[in-house]
């Protein structure tokens, strides 16, 4: 996959999962009255928008996230139709909202993968396939594919992993013929075993397995496992953050470049596998996006907990110039991040 056609499918994923959000703000600030002045995909400058009723709808240069702009959300109450003149409860459900939309997303992408097909390994197939290969291996050397699948070594057929190993270790060192089922039609190679003074045994330098096989969902399957699919990743979700904080393992940040290119490893490997990896990202942006960090929707929240229980609103200059230093601070830390990602990218 060349540079574009990554970046363009990480500008689809990051579309759909940016859309849903403002999605999530925007009908849920309409329905309880709330004036929208603008719906934003990508942040200012404008390039152009159209104005329908009350808000403008607008396309922006940077391609990175959106936005909806609500009368009076860093205002003291006044407007009928202000963010600010809302009851705490409705302010709350607005915040939420987009973060909600994202994680109901999840199970939705889960679901949509299983329906695409999943590759499983079918155990009751009696084939055998290549996972992967060693480099400078014999197997390497005679032109096996990873995903091959064995048909017969040295004239037996191979219906199971160990056939292949049994049969390697009886031909020892001699060159043998190998038969695979590449594609749809089979390949005769030659290739020679070679003693490993590890093993202590001949290999041939492959990885292998039962075939996998796609296995597609009907929408009444599908749904259900895109539901467990969705609580297992929530649980090691949890596990990961717990690891992190009891310093089991190093938190580990990528920021667009590096999301971008592991979007683009995922699109190579299939739709089920870009689908599955956008609920993955679906699913982080929900739960960050709920932290209590300055210039998120959950620093927000947090503002509106304080105001219930001190009875009164914070300065909203005070909080629109706490949001505006934490929005500067994220995008620092974006750049930053992004900058180590295209190091790491670099060949060396």
């Amino acid at each position: 996959m060349s540079f574009f056609q990554t970046a363009f499918v990480f500008l689809v994923v990051l579309s759909v999962l940016v859309f849903v959000h403002e999605l999530g703000h925007f009908v849920v600030a309409k329905r309880a009255g709330i004036t929208v002045q603008e719906f934003g995909f990508g942040y200012p400058p404008r390039l152009f928008g159209i104005k329908f009723g009350e808000t403008i709808y607008s396309i922006n240069l940077l391609p990175l996230g959106g936005f909806v702009k609500m009368l009076g959300e860093n205002a003291a109450p006044g407007d009928p139709g202000a963010f600010a003149s809302k009851s705490k409860r409705v302010r709350a459900a607005v915040l939420v909202a987009g973060s909600l939309m994202n994680f109901l997303l999840v199970p939705v992408l889960f679901s949509a993968a299983f329906m695409v097909g999943e590759s499983v390994p079918c155990g009751r197939c009696e084939r055998v396939q290549i996972y992967g290969i060693q480099p400078g291996s014999p197997a390497a050397s005679a032109g096996l594919q990873e995903g091959d699948i064995f048909v017969t070594i040295d004239g037996q057929p191979i219906k199971e992993p160990d056939d292949v190993r049994r049969l390697i270790r009886a031909v020892g060192e001699r060159p043998i013929e190998v038969v695979v089922r590449r594609d749809t039609q089979n390949v005769s190679l030659r290739m020679t075993p070679r003693m490993s003074p590890q093993e202590g045994r001949p290999i041939i330098g492959i990885a292998l397995g039962p075939e996998f096989v796609t296995v597609k969902r009907p929408i009444w399957e599908a749904v259900p496992l895109g539901i467990e699919r969705t609580a297992d990743t929530l649980r090691l979700f949890a596990q990961g953050i717990g690891q992190i904080v009891s310093r089991e393992q190093p938190a580990e940040l990528a920021g667009p470049v590096g999301i971008a290119a592991m979007t683009g490893r995922y699109a190579r490997a299939g739709l089920t596998y870009l689908l599955q990896f956008t609920a993955f990202l679906s699913l982080n942006l929900a739960i960050f996006n709920m932290l209590p960090i300055p210039g998120l929707d959950g620093a927000r929240l947090a503002f509106v907990a304080v105001e219930g229980v001190r009875g009164e609103r914070i300065n909203p200059r005070i909080e629109g110039a706490i949001h505006f230093v934490g929005l500067m601070l994220l995008i620092t830390l974006m750049l930053f991040v992004s900058y180590n990602d295209v190091r790491r990218l670099m060949p060396t």
